[in-house]
């Protein structure tokens, strides 16, 4: 037909592809795509879940009329006990971002979160200074 012969025959192509995919998509979508997806299932009130909702309910009841008997507060024996525990001593605070890097610019020590100052490895950045009693038990 002469109609068609000004149309590029690639353009028609994609064009025909095109609509054959969108007809293919408006089946899938509307015609074959079922009312729940597979694995899931709707839940319907039956007397099974009743059942289950009711002992629930009667467990609840149950924990909320528990009273406690804290009488045994008041027993001498229990007030002679003694704590042997044992009292652990502070720790130094680390950095606040223990991964971030050690200095910012070519200084030889970063600063930590409490501007103590940090020694670098030896040979990060030329000469390090003499480690400092500051950090406490840090070692870099």
């Amino acid at each position: 037909m002469k109609i068609f012969e000004h149309i590029d025959k690639r353009v028609a192509l994609v064009a025909g592809i095109f609509l054959i995919g969108l007809i293919g998509f408006f089946f899938y979508r509307v015609l074959g795509t079922p009312s729940a997806p597979p694995g899931v299932t709707e839940l319907t009130d039956s007397a099974f879940n009743a059942t289950l909702g009711a002992e629930l309910l009667a467990a609840l009841a149950r924990l909320n009329s528990t009273k406690l008997d804290t009488s045994i507060f008041d027993d001498p024996v229990f007030n002679s006990l003694e704590d042997f525990g044992v009292d652990i001593a502070p720790q130094p605070i680390g950095r606040r971002n223990p991964f971030a890097p050690l200095s910012a610019g070519s200084g030889a020590s970063a600063s930590g979160s409490g501007g103590v100052s940090l020694p670098l490895r030896s040979g990060a950045s030329g000469s390090s200074p003499p480690p400092t009693t500051e950090n406490s038990g840090f070692d870099l």
